[in-house]
């Protein structure tokens, strides 16, 4: 029996199945199709990260907490209250000052203290909180150390909200946001290199194209779902306030992306055709023109 008969026999022994997982490994396709996997989830998780690393930053994130600030520590029943002693407390006395029976470990100059207004008194509050629990995050609330939080009150929305716009996030997010787009670099260069012709330039584009769209999806999911939390406390308000605007964020970047990505798809087809059809164009050419040419070559026989 010849070596030829033997594999032929082997491969009418091979059901469908076999046979198509067989063609697809001999032609690259897997590994091609694994790449383009892995290629979709490191642009899901850099669009992710990217977002979380813009909402966290300094300028972004201070502003919010000053809301949520507010909201938790009242502060405008504080002011009321304490802004007077306050007052009368910085003329006695030169330096800092901490607030009494304020939630935060803030401190305040005697100096800033005796002249302002409850505006400006109001002002300089949420400014320190704020920048005190970005850097800190939620644990400048707690003073004991003892403190623990129930995630389903609204301490807990809190912590799981604007706990979370913190200095320490915002560079695990900036690191993560790094390492996943070389990754992302890395994969679409490894993926051209496994295709043919435009594919090469169309498949990358593709494959985060996709992942943008997973990422923009789950944002959209996850700011709608945040808008139906709460009713009208102003408290839920604006913890729901700063949830949407990280959502949105993950939005706009994963709708950036899949734009960009599906660009790239349109000039690799676009590309393709004029291709294809200026190639068409030169063998009609060439066509035409063989008649000529062997009348030519005839006529100088004769």
């Amino acid at each position: 029996m010849s070596t030829s008969d033997t594999f032929g026999e082997g491969s009418a022994e091979l059901s469908p199945r076999e046979r198509v997982f067989a063609r697809v490994g001999g032609t690259g396709e897997g590994r091609r199709s694994l790449v383009a996997v892995l290629l979709a989830l490191a642009a899901f998780g850099m669009v992710l990260s990217t977002s979380a690393w813009q909402v966290t930053a300094e300028s972004t994130a201070v502003p919010m907490l000053r809301a949520a600030v507010a909201s938790l520590t009242d502060i405008d029943a504080f002011i009321a209250e304490h802004g007077a002693e306050l007052r009368e407390e910085a003329a006695r006395t030169e330096g800092p000052l901490e607030p009494e029976g304020y939630a935060l470990p803030i401190v305040l100059e005697a100096r800033e203290v005796r002249t302002a207004t409850d505006v400006e008194l109001r002002t300089m509050l949420l400014d320190r909180s704020a920048a005190l629990v970005y850097a800190e995050g939620l644990g400048a609330f707690d003073r004991t150390g003892d403190q623990r939080v129930d995630r389903l009150s609204m301490m807990g929305l809190l912590e799981l909200g604007a706990g979370q716009l913190s200095g320490s996030l915002h560079a695990r997010a900036g690191l993560a946001a790094g390492v996943l787009a070389v990754a992302t670099a890395l994969l679409a260069a490894l993926l051209a290199s496994l295709g043919d012709g435009w594919g090469r330039m169309r498949a990358p584009a593709a494959a985060i194209a996709l992942g943008g769209v997973g990422a923009a999806a789950l944002s959209l999911a996850c700011w709608a779902l945040a808008g139906q939390v709460g009713g009208s406390d102003p408290f839920v308000a604006d913890l729901r306030t700063i949830a949407q605007a990280g959502f949105s964020a993950g939005t706009r970047n994963g709708a950036i992306v899949t734009a960009a990505g599906l660009a790239v798809v349109a000039a690799s087809w676009a590309l393709e055709f004029g291709e294809r059809r200026a190639l068409g164009e030169a063998e009609a050419s060439e066509t035409d023109g063989l008649p000529a040419a062997c009348l030519d070559e005839e006529r100088d026989a004769g």
